[in-house]
């Protein structure tokens, strides 16, 4: 991927949105799901620190709230993205080959105690194979938590401007954890907003294809009064989680699976 600007290349438009009110939210949902399912890993009873890894790491968004329980790597194949990860000043190492390479770092192949994959796995053609990987890069307890787009009735051009494979269920995700590995948890994330987030993205488009615009994405307000709004409510909705709520749909899916001891 060029390192070149381009406002029309959808990692550029990712990168420039990366700390928007969504990606805000995201990263606060795998803080509370690491926190919640992590204490029983083996990185606070051995004595060691805890490792944690993010697969697909964009503009580094959600490496702030990982560093939080321990040491954190990135892998991320876009050389716009390391960049801005370097900026942070966060991360201890960044691995650039795609999955499925083999990670070494010091010379050793790393093991984890958390991988996260937030929006990851639907651009990846062999889903399936890219769990088993991240099974075999954790250490026995460790957590895979993911987020993945909702409901393949809803695949459009919005996807395809983000060279998405698929769109997923909490049951079709399930499916893919794979042997040595299991399901902790699974719910939809953006639920109060799903009605608003599926008739934006229609009257998009329709408008499209209407007026023949270029295939460019559909893109939400970034700051001002709307933006804060959305914020305000997504963080009731994490409260919900926090809660125990699992919401019955949403625009995405989230799972933590854990592997097994």
């Amino acid at each position: 991927m060029s390192g070149a600007a381009d406002p029309t290349h959808p990692f550029d438009l990712f990168a420039e949105e990366g700390d928007d009110w969504l990606n805000a939210a995201r990263a606060k949902l795998l803080a509370m799901l690491v926190g919640d399912h992590l204490s029983t890993t083996g990185g606070s009873t051995d004595g060691r620190p805890r490792e944690l890894l993010e697969i697909g790491a964009g503009s580094g968004q959600n490496l702030a709230a990982l560093a939080s329980f321990g040491a954190v790597d990135a892998l991320e194949v876009s050389a716009v993205g390391r960049r801005a990860i370097a900026a942070r000043k966060i991360v201890r190492h960044v691995y650039t080959e795609p999955l499925p390479a083999p990670l070494v770092r010091d010379g050793v192949r790393p093991s984890y105690d958390v991988i996260a994959a937030l929006d990851v796995i639907e651009h990846i053609e062999d889903d399936r194979g890219a769990l088993v990987w991240t099974r075999d890069h954790l250490r026995e307890g460790g957590l895979l938590v993911a987020t993945v787009p909702a409901y393949p009735s809803l695949f459009s051009d919005h996807d395809r401007v983000l060279h998405h494979y698929r769109r997923y269920t909490c049951s079709s995700f399930a499916t893919l954890v794979p042997p040595g590995m299991h399901l902790v948890t699974s719910g939809y994330f953006v639920h109060l907003l799903f009605p608003v987030a599926v008739a934006a993205r229609a009257a998009w488009t329709i408008a499209r294809r209407v007026t023949g615009a270029a295939l460019v994405r559909h893109r939400s307000p970034r700051t001002g009064p709307l933006a804060d709004a959305m914020g305000r409510v997504l963080d009731v909705e994490l409260g919900m989680i926090a809660g125990g709520y699992r919401p019955p749909f949403g625009l995405s899916v989230f799972a933590v699976a854990r592997r097994d001891r």
